[in-house]
């Protein structure tokens, strides 16, 4: 929701899940306070005021950093990084705040980073400024490290991301390299200089700084700083330490460790605390579950504004009816962790595990032909209920998503063709 919450289409307070009132009701011990060390042989962790806190098992989740942000000569002083997200969006409300005063100042905006997250920004910014200072006064480049953007997605997936920069203004620079971030100017390793007045540092993750720590305290960790877990989401290392989401490298699946992408956080959740759950029981601690995250999964970006554009099965989906459909998607999550909706809690009963977008109450599936068309259309009179069973239908049944693939245009048939491809 924070690219939506940039575009303007969100408030801070909508992107938020507030810990202690959710600790309260499961009647967990609430600590908001920093964690500067982790004793492993003593099982204590270490607490910025001090006080230090033991524990049987251990819990993981600290997220990455934003790549580069340290390393980069003037990166954290000049421009304005993705991570932590309250200071994103702090920053960029602040700012849209200033030029609101000055309407005939003029933003000329650079995103550092050509993945996901840099092109659903830089459509973000545009859409949020141009309604204040117009579109000639507001300008947005992306600058991307490699050749192509999104160079792991189908060609006609490749092409709606483009084209939806080219449509909205954004001009596209490839190859790009910074040596270092001054006042207003970016310097590029090949000598070129790139003014600016807001610079957004969107290039990716890294590892959390405490992960160094835990490396020096024994705890493996790969080469580039991810915590080794196996399938169970337990260290290889030390099997009282599980970690999840972005910090960790996941090792023994058979199709490598997924990308770092929100959805296999979430997805791991319900694996992560039946494990934990196991772990400290003796009856079922030889018991866990393994973590299986999907091949393919919906990935949804907004384009700052009543649109959003994604991608599943190899071929893009664009319109008002996919913004409705992560809006969707995304409230109905956040909605799951609000005070009011939390279910009554029963001594003995056992977690919920399944996926919170679990569900079994769908209409049959419509016809291949009629589907394909659906998922095609772009116009304002598409219910996205239909177009998300659809792709539900199609997730759930590999048989009917490959008929419905088979009605599309040859380009977007790239799921198929790597699918049927001989093997070497």
């Amino acid at each position: 929701m924070v690219p939506g919450c940039v575009a303007g289409a969100y408030s801070a307070e909508d992107t938020l899940l507030h810990l202690e009132p959710l600790a309260n009701w499961a009647g967990i011990e609430f600590v908001q306070d920093e964690v500067i060390d982790i004793d492993l042989e003593a099982k204590e962790i270490l607490l910025r005021d001090g006080q230090p806190l033991a524990f049987d098992a251990l819990s993981l989740d600290i997220g990455s950093a934003s790549r580069g942000l340290l390393s980069t000569e003037g990166a954290k002083e000049y421009t304005i990084p993705t991570r932590p997200i309250s200071k994103l969006i702090q920053v960029f409300d602040s700012e849209t705040d200033k030029l609101r005063m000055d309407s005939d100042s003029i933003a000329d905006v650079v995103v550092i980073g050509g993945g996901p997250a840099g092109i659903e920004l830089s459509m973000s910014a545009m859409g949020r400024w141009k309604h204040i200072l117009g579109k000639d006064r507001t300008r947005v480049k992306l600058l991307d490290a490699a050749s192509e953007l999104v160079p792991s997605e189908t060609p006609a997936n490749r092409h709606t991301v483009v084209q939806s920069l080219k449509d909205r203004g954004i001009d596209i620079l490839h190859d790009c390299y910074v040596e270092a971030v001054q006042k207003n100017v970016i310097k590029l390793t090949d000598g070129k200089e790139i003014p600016y007045t807001h610079c957004l540092w969107a290039t990716g993750a890294e590892s959390h700084g405490l992960t160094s720590c835990l490396k020096d305290r024994g705890l493996a960790v790969s080469d580039r700083g991810w915590i080794r877990v196996n399938r169970f989401l337990q260290s290889v290392s030390h099997p009282f330490v599980f970690a999840a989401g972005d910090c960790n490298v996941i090792e023994g699946l058979s199709k490598g460790s997924p990308p770092k992408a929100g959805v296999f956080a979430v997805r791991s959740g319900p694996v992560l605390i039946e494990n934990l759950t196991r772990f400290l029981s003796t009856e079922k601690a030889e018991e866990l579950k393994p973590f299986e995250p999907q091949d393919d999964f919906l990935k949804l970006m907004v384009r700052g504004d009543d649109t959003a554009l994604g991608f599943r099965f190899g071929f893009p989906i664009q319109g008002r009816w996919v913004f409705q459909l992560k809006d969707a998607i995304d409230r109905s999550f956040m909605d799951l962790f609000k005070e009011e909706n939390l279910p009554e809690l029963e001594e003995g009963q056992p977690y919920d595990t399944s996926q919170y977008d679990a569900t079994n109450e769908r209409r049959p599936p419509i016809d291949k032909a009629e589907a394909a068309a659906l998922l095609q259309r772009t116009d304002d009179d598409v219910d996205f209920h239909e177009a998300w069973d659809v792709l539900r239908d199609m997730a759930a049944d590999d048989k009917y998503r490959d008929s419905v693939i088979r009605e599309m245009p040859p380009a977007w048939r790239s799921f198929l063709q790597e699918k049927e491809a001989p093997m070497p």
